[in-house]
């Protein structure tokens, strides 16, 4: 950005994806969030379009216009009129996957790219035909959520690239390290499996981040020890259990009043 680049492919990776294509090669770009937009939001009253359901921010479709919600399936058809202000000034932010594919053919036209997420795979057999498609040198570029990650082996592919490699860091899941580290090493293992070397290129605003360093080096025993101290340090599993209690009820207040006696039934055994 400092520097004037305000696409979402850096300089050094769109570079990087013109020498594999002038060599006849292949590339992978794994970006974990499927979709368009990530969030729609009204710039008048700050609404932001959610779920009924799950009470999450919807995902803006450009395949089909639509605003989907990626936990239970629901849809509602896009429109530029808030729902909440009834003023027409939605503001769509954030990227997914579809987002990545129509950058990579502004940038390369000529290039045959396969996008490979929860909206591509959906019919019967259609994975595999287009595992299969990829490996028998049908396109040059794979993008996709983490399903191009693991158990993947494809000789001709000598560039991983990672886009915003920090999302899954910003999570509130206690495991969030543990989950960047495994799926970064992961996709980093796909480049140069075969004789030619293959080079990684993680996109981030913190490259000093130990998760980010250690991923990119994948040294798994320097990284267990960091976050083994962490979580004894916090007392979070393995030296704990976890325990969820969900509450149900056709009345929000009456279960909102059973949470907080089952929290003080809780507090009071622990005393």
């Amino acid at each position: 950005l400092a520097s004037g680049n305000a696409g979402i492919l850096s300089r050094e990776l769109t570079d990087a994806l013109t020498d594999i294509i002038d060599k006849g090669k292949q590339a992978i770009l794994l970006l974990n969030r499927r979709g368009y937009n990530v969030m729609v939001t009204c710039k008048s009253c700050s609404h932001v379009a959610t779920c009924p359901n799950c009470s999450i921010s919807l995902t803006y479709h450009n395949a089909n216009h639509r605003m989907m919600c990626h936990y239970c399936g629901y849809s509602e058809e896009y429109t530029e009129k808030c729902s909440e202000c009834g003023e027409s000034n939605i503001r769509l932010s954030g990227y997914g996957t579809q987002k990545i594919e129509e950058e990579l053919q502004t940038y390369f036209p000529e290039m045959r790219i396969l996008r490979m997420d929860a909206d591509t795979t959906m019919a019967r057999f259609s994975h595999e035909e287009k595992l299969n498609a990829f490996a028998n040198g049908e396109y040059d570029v794979m993008v996709g959520t983490q399903m191009v990650a693991k158990g993947l082996d494809f000789p001709n592919v000598t560039l991983v690239g990672v886009l915003n490699a920090d999302r899954s860091l910003r999570s509130t899941d206690f495991k969030s390290s543990e989950k960047t580290f495994d799926l970064l090493t992961q996709v980093i293992g796909r480049s140069g499996r075969a004789s030619d070397d293959g080079i990684a290129l993680i996109q981030t605003v913190d490259p000093d981040n130990p998760i980010i360093e250690l991923s990119s080096r994948q040294d798994y025993d320097a990284f267990y020890d960091m976050e083994i101290l962490t979580r004894k340090m916090l007392t979070y599993p393995p030296y704990c259990d976890l325990l969820v209690c969900g509450f149900l009820g056709d009345s929000a207040s009456r279960a909102m009043d059973a949470a907080h006696h089952m929290f003080s039934l809780i507090k009071s055994g622990v005393e």
